[in-house]
């Protein structure tokens, strides 16, 4: 008898995909177990064996998005290139991770308002946020060791990066009408990079 395939994998992303979208209609404090059962076409019980709680979803989704995202960074640091040229692929990756998670965006400010009231999102969170600071403050240290970057606190300035990707997300969210994202980010580019690089 031929074993049994596993899919554990698959219905954890159609579970995820079906939470994903009745999160971003009906946002996480309106949406109920029962509309992400009946969005995935799964049964109560195949959905509480893999999720037991609304929040243990909601973390998946954000570990879903951030790893794929901090990945991105993980393989510039394995490339032999200068900072800048590492900062310039990681901003270029960054606008097409930020033009797919477009339709997300409604979703983004429910993790941030949760993560107020809810310890174990915002550890979620903070959880995201200290791992890229960790990835791309080497880039901006070896451009300072190698003479391409101001001798300038590598960590503030990693915090002042991860500020204006934040920034301009919000921007998105509040005016999804008029913010051109791509532009708004190559802009926010420019000023990081003219700010970093040591032009004496």
């Amino acid at each position: 008898m031929a074993p049994r395939p596993d899919v554990r994998e698959e219905r954890k992303t159609q579970i995820l995909t079906a939470a994903t979208k009745v999160f971003t209609k009906h946002g996480f404090s309106e949406a109920r177990m029962d509309d992400i059962v009946a969005e995935s076409g799964l049964s109560k019980g195949t959905l509480y064996w893999y999720f037991d709680s609304k929040d243990a979803i909601i973390i998946s989704i954000l570990d879903q998005v951030f790893n794929w995202e901090t990945a991105h960074i993980r393989d510039l640091l394995e490339k032999e290139d200068s900072a800048q040229k590492k900062m310039e692929l990681f901003f270029e990756s960054s606008i097409k991770d930020l033009e797919r998670m477009k339709p997300l965006m409604p979703i983004f400010f429910d993790f941030w308002s949760l993560s107020v009231r809810k310890k174990n999102i915002n550890r979620a969170i903070k959880h995201y946020y200290q791992r890229f600071l960790n990835l791309i403050e080497p880039i901006i240290q070896q451009g300072i060791d190698q003479g391409e970057f101001r001798p300038v606190d590598a960590s503030a300035a990693a915090v002042a990066i991860g500020a204006l990707f934040e920034g301009t997300i919000l921007f998105l969210i509040y005016f999804p009408d008029t913010t051109d994202i791509e532009k708004q980010f190559r802009f926010n580019i420019t000023l990081a990079l003219e700010g970093l690089l040591d032009n004496s």
